[in-house]
């Protein structure tokens, strides 16, 4: 079984896959760059409502699966706005 990645392993793994540097993710969402570096770093605290759902809408995944609730990125046959997110 495969160990479940963490919010930060998921959050840079999608930032990575699309090849943004922070500063532009930052420009893309209206995050901060200090703000964004920290949501990927080992030591991650908190991160914010707003920023969870900016990211989530961003990526086009679910907050779920940022949160690893769920390895799904989309509820399946739903579109993203229908989501509310």
């Amino acid at each position: 079984m495969q160990p479940k990645l963490t919010i930060q392993e998921r959050l840079k793994d999608l930032r990575v896959e699309r090849s943004l540097t922070l500063e532009q993710l930052s420009a893309e969402t209206g995050i901060s760059k200090s703000a964004l570096g920290k949501y990927e770093a080992d030591d991650f605290k908190d991160i914010s409502p707003f920023s969870m759902v900016e990211l989530a809408k961003f990526y086009g995944v679910s907050t779920d699966y940022l949160l690893g609730l769920t390895e799904q990125k989309n509820h399946p046959n739903t579109e993203l706005d229908a989501l509310h997110l």
